[in-house]
């Protein structure tokens, strides 16, 4: 049985020349588009490119910790980022 090795195992998963959570936002603004109409199809375009422009000024992951800091998302065996003591 034949294995493919990545040759950069650090480098997201690409779908042309977007990395997946960017796909995935340009795709949930055009199923927006699709329902709603309207503005989204304006949005399909400005929102993806507003956080193409910010995933570059910040590290690797600033999404996901920022879900966790407005409390959309628990990282698993950290505490909830709203309380206030912690015991190990």
């Amino acid at each position: 049985m034949r294995y493919r090795v990545p040759q950069y195992l650090h480098k997201p998963h690409q779908i042309l020349f977007m990395e997946s959570d960017e796909f995935a936002m340009v795709m949930l603004f055009f199923v927006f588009a699709l329902i709603f109409g309207y503005i989204f199809w304006i949005l399909m375009f400005v929102v993806p490119w507003l956080y193409f422009k910010s995933k570059k000024k910040y590290p690797r992951g600033f999404l996901k910790h920022f879900l966790y800091k407005i409390g959309l998302i628990n990282f698993q065996g950290a505490p909830n980022f709203f309380e206030k003591k912690f015991n190990e």
